[in-house]
């Protein structure tokens, strides 16, 4: 066995996973045997587990790759006006890549988003007290976009 894979093991005899967990609960005996003994699963539950491990590591790509380009394409109209370019603006366009693009109800927002917005930057531009509305209403869903694509982003 060559080093690395004796590490690979050792760092998986470490960590506990869910399941284990839920195991606890139903027979803490049977996990401790696993854990001092090794698993015993069948070769079906290994490939299941190998194909899970795989669709969430493809995910997790995905998602990073959704969020680099969101950064550098698409206009977030009020969002720029009101802020400019910046962390709040990036983290609404990949709220929008990673949640809105995904449904059709969603993309049907994004397109009105996208033929209201114009007139509305438009109509806040030109007044002081709207535009500070507005930027402080930009500035709250811009935490509450960033708070989620981090989850999506780093679960």
């Amino acid at each position: 066995m060559n080093p690395k894979s004796t590490q690979t093991e050792a760092r998986r005899r470490e960590l506990v996973s869910a399941s284990e967990l839920a195991q606890l609960g139903y027979c803490e005996r049977v996990v401790h045997l696993d854990w001092k003994h090794g698993a015993k699963r069948s070769q079906e539950q290994v490939l299941a587990q190998d194909r899970g491990n795989q669709a969430h590591e493809q995910f997790y790509r995905d998602s990073l790759e959704v969020a680099r380009v969101s950064q550098s394409k698409g206009k977030c109209f009020v969002a720029t006006m009101a802020l400019g370019e910046c962390a709040e603006t990036n983290a609404l366009r990949a709220f929008r890549d990673l949640y809105l693009r995904r449904s059709d109800v969603g993309r049907w927002c994004i397109g009105a988003y996208y033929r209201v917005s114009p007139a509305l930057c438009r109509a806040v531009e030109t007044r002081p007290v709207a535009l500070a509305i507005v930027r402080a209403m930009v500035k709250a869903a811009a935490g509450v976009a960033a708070r989620l694509v981090d989850r999506r982003l780093w679960r």
